[in-house]
């Protein structure tokens, strides 16, 4: 620090008179300087006024300070944390902060990592409106799979795992990773950048696929030493017949207290259920906020659902929102952090429409990236879409528009060959508070990716429908918007199903890395994917990495570069969709700039 600012830090540290007319009364503060100021000045003061408090010394005031800001982390998976900039200022009145310390890293203690995972698709029963509903046994055909993974450090040394029932007491139904006996130590300086792994290191994973749970689960691993565990999980249920008959996946969600899921639709027919799962330590609070193509939904029975830790808690949104063809949830929680799956079904008379969880999409922002857009034969999507009642069974982007003012919205279609045309280019105007419908029906067969940009925070999901035939039972999906991929993302190939990765670097170049991951948890040779600059390249993870691959992991270099994994069934109209899980290229260090 140079002379001059020693001297800026001297004065401000000083306590002057607009200080003291400016700082909020505080009468436990009162009383605490009035004591202090005893052995200077006998007598009490006048009042617990900020005005009447006697002045401290600037050393004093200087080693006092720090507890004033405390920083307090909600939630024990907390990994990259932004550079945060206090201005003392503004946020202490009455301090007039003018000089400031260059930012340190600070390593922040981790926790335990958890992720929920959905449990089977139910049938409601009854009138089923409202909370608490009443589910029908599972067709004799449902299959539910979990499938997970826990990797390594470098040095190849595994997390312990494990698979937990949904509750507060429950306990292991299975373990993935025994826990270390002598487990890392932290590292006493904040940890490097993770690179991508190539399978030529220590590393490794232990992996469980296509086990048979029957309720909803958490997937729990343990930290290893000072870096959080990297684990992934999904759920796949397949049934051939019944009401839900249909293809639904989801990847194992963590806990979060915002997040939105796009996609629902409560008209005659459909079924839109969300079960909202707490399984932290602490009490949450939940409130729903739901978006129509109307505009917003008044719904008090969405509002301050309380949800016990271990507990879960099942909404049947066409209680909240009756006859939405369109249906956006924002769900938000104080205490502890939430997931939240919505289960959608249609059934048209007495034939299945398909099934799906609808997972969350990226927050409100005036730019977002949905990958995984697969669009069938557009000849054979008319004559099913054609059919009486089958009018929303079309592949179509919904935007939804949070805000008061209406947002200008820019969609571009990335395929196969390049960027696709789309009507009136993809320009079109969505309603303040409002959710809105761009049809997808006319681009040529093929999987694409969209870009969405808008002059205003926007909310992005892809409705998909697939089909064989006329008069043939269809299936469902949604595609959520996804950020940017990163380094070592996991990623699991459920066994009995088709898996495809959709990858696109709208803007440049890039690079996609897959490592391999076998069933005994073996690191296989790093194959790579280059990306071109707005081209969908569709890889079949079978084809590239082999038949014994039960995992992968995915990384991406270059120009920003988006992807997901589609599942699906030959032969059927099944279709789902299977995000990736986060990135392993969090860390767990935080940046603090202070001012005083």
């Amino acid at each position: 620090m140079s002379e001059d600012q020693k001297k800026k830090a001297e004065k401000a540290s000083a306590p002057s008179g607009e200080a003291s007319r400016n700082a909020p009364a505080d009468p436990a503060g009162a009383a605490k300087a009035e004591k202090g100021a005893k052995a200077g000045k006998p007598g009490k003061a006048a009042g617990p006024s900020a005005a009447a408090k006697p002045a401290r010394a600037p050393r004093r005031m200087a080693r006092a300070r720090p507890r004033r800001w405390p920083a307090v982390l909600a939630g024990s998976t907390t990994a990259a944390l932004a550079v945060v900039a206090v201005a003392a200022g503004t946020a202490l009145p009455g301090l007039n902060a003018t000089a400031q310390v260059t930012p340190r890293a600070q390593v922040l203690p981790v926790g335990v990592t958890l992720a929920n995972c959905p449990g089977p698709a139910q049938l409601l029963t009854g009138s089923a409106a409202g909370t608490d509903p009443e589910f029908s046994p599972n067709s004799s055909s449902t299959t539910t799979m979990l499938n997970a993974l826990a990797l390594s450090n470098a040095d190849g040394v595994l997390p312990g795992a494990s698979v937990y029932g949904l509750g507060a007491n429950s306990g292991p139904l299975f373990t993935i990773s025994q826990a270390p006996k002598n487990a890392p130590t932290a590292s006493a300086g904040a940890p490097a950048t993770l690179a991508p792994l190539t399978g030529e290191a220590k590393a490794r994973a232990a992996v469980v696929s296509g086990r048979n749970v029957g309720t909803a689960s958490v997937l729990q691993a343990l930290p290893l030493g000072g870096e959080s565990a990297r684990s992934a999980g999904s759920v796949v249920v397949a049934a051939g017949d019944g009401d839900l008959q249909g293809l639904a996946a989801a990847t194992c969600q963590t806990p979060s207290n915002d997040f939105w899921l796009a996609g629902a639709s409560t008209t005659v027919g459909r079924t839109a259920v969300l079960t909202l799962a707490n399984s932290t330590k602490s009490p949450a609070t939940v409130s729903l906020e739901l978006f129509g193509a109307a505009g917003p939904i008044q719904a008090p029975g969405g509002k301050a659902l309380v949800l016990a830790p271990g507990a879960s808690h099942a909404v049947v949104l066409s209680g909240l929102a009756p006859d939405q063809g369109q249906l956006t949830v924002h769900v938000r929680s104080t205490g502890g952090a939430v997931t939240g799956f919505i289960q959608q079904s249609v059934l048209r008379g007495l034939t299945p429409g398909g099934v799906d969880f609808l997972q969350p999409s990226e927050g409100p922002a005036a730019g977002t990236v949905i990958a995984g857009v697969r669009v069938q034969d557009p000849a054979a999507a008319a004559k099913v879409a054609a059919q009486a009642g089958y009018e929303d069974a079309t592949t179509a982007l919904q935007v939804t528009v949070p805000g008061a003012s209406d947002a200008v919205v820019e969609v571009k279609a990335y395929g196969p060959s390049g960027q696709a045309a789309l009507p009136d280019g993809g320009v079109f105007t969505a309603a303040a508070g409002k959710v809105s419908t761009l049809p997808l029906s006319g681009l040529p067969q093929g999987t694409y990716t969209l870009s969405v940009k808008s002059d205003s925070a926007v909310v992005a999901g892809v409705r998909l429908v697939n089909s064989t035939k006329a008069g043939k039972a269809v299936d469902l999906a949604v595609a959520p918007s996804g950020g940017r991929l990163g380094v070592n993302h996991l990623a699991t190939l459920p066994g009995g199903v088709d898996s495809s990765f959709a990858f696109t670097a709208p803007e440049g170049a890039a690079t996609v890395t897959l490592v391999p991951v076998s069933a005994t948890g073996v690191l296989g040779a790093a194959k790579t994917v280059e990306l071109k600059a707005g081209v969908t390249t569709v890889v079949d993870p079978a084809a590239l990495l082999g038949k014994d691959a039960a995992a992968a992991l995915v990384s991406a270099s270059g120009e920003p570069a988006y992807g997901t994994q589609l599942l699906g069934s030959k032969g059927s109209a099944d279709i789902a969709v299977l995000p990736f899980a986060g990135t392993g290229e969090e860390l767990h260090s935080l940046e603090i700039t202070t001012g005083y």
